[in-house]
């Protein structure tokens, strides 16, 4: 069942008492909006239940249930408040501006420890993919998972300052295509867009792998991208899997990686591109 100081992954509903609908997680309701993208997540989102991290009145509904439970909750304005009281007299005097709010919501899974959690759907995915991941596979970092696709050509590791010049494809473990270099794989995905360039980009080297940057702009990248390049050598094509402290953490980007999401990235080194 669902306790406090832990981690549900729930989808749910969320609306006013006229019924419009604030805040979803499932495609289906996307669909019945017409607002459906191919290119955003659906499904189960991470709450917290630690202190002041839910409204207060969710957070006594949802602490007890058992996963695959649904609830259908009415939370009146003054029970919206983030803070707990001891009192109602607290909770109305505290009251903030907030609407009252109707939540339909499931809980898929409950768990104290995300990251964890997080390695253990990274095991399943690995297992799902036997035909991908072999006895190569390196696992020599908490959360991350390095498999090389191609035979290796060369044992030589890169120099500092050395450039050197990659495609890749970013996944969510459901397959959830959110960043590629590569033109066929964006439109394949719904990601194209004709403003953009497709080709493959720059990675300057560095003494260590949070050193390493990518583009002319010298932008940084995540920490498991980084290993995953740490861990390949000059013309290699591998997969770097990891877990969310190693990527967006519980923040996520955007609308296609939400937060505490483990991530998948397949990179294949390449020529410098030639203009």
């Amino acid at each position: 069942p669902v306790k406090k100081d832990g981690y549900i992954y729930a989808d749910y509903t969320v609306t006013d008492l006229e019924g419009n609908i604030s805040s979803y997680t499932g495609k289906e309701t996307a669909k019945q909006l017409g607002t459906y993208d191919t290119t955003k997540f659906y499904g189960p989102k991470v709450l917290t239940t630690f202190d002041n991290t839910l409204p207060a009145g969710l957070a006594q509904a949802v602490i007890g249930m058992k996963e695959g439970g649904r609830k259908k909750i009415i939370i009146p304005s003054w029970l919206m408040a983030y803070s707990s009281y001891e009192t109602e007299k607290e909770y109305l005097e505290n009251s903030s501006n907030s609407s009252s709010s109707i939540y339909d919501i499931t809980i898929r899974h409950f768990t104290d420890s995300i990251h964890k959690f997080e390695i253990g759907e990274i095991e399943e995915y690995i297992s799902r993919n036997q035909q991908i991941f072999d006895s190569r596979m390196v696992n020599d970092t908490l959360g991350f998972y390095y498999q090389p696709l191609s035979q290796e050509v060369s044992t030589k590791k890169f120099s500092k300052d050395t450039t050197i010049y990659i495609n890749y494809t970013g996944r969510l473990l459901n397959g959830l295509v959110f960043d590629t270099t590569i033109e066929k794989v964006a439109k394949d995905n719904g990601l194209y867009s004709a403003s953009k360039t497709y080709e493959p980009t720059s990675i300057k080297w560095g003494e260590k792998s949070s050193d390493l940057t990518m583009g002319t702009s010298g932008s940084s990248v995540i920490p498991g991208f980084a290993l995953t390049l740490w861990h390949m050598h000059p013309m290699e094509k591998g997969i770097g899997v990891f877990y969310s402290p190693l990527g967006y953490s519980y923040n996520g980007s955007g609308e296609s990686i939400p937060g505490y999401a483990p991530l998948v990235f397949e990179i294949e080194i390449v020529e410098k591109p030639t203009k």
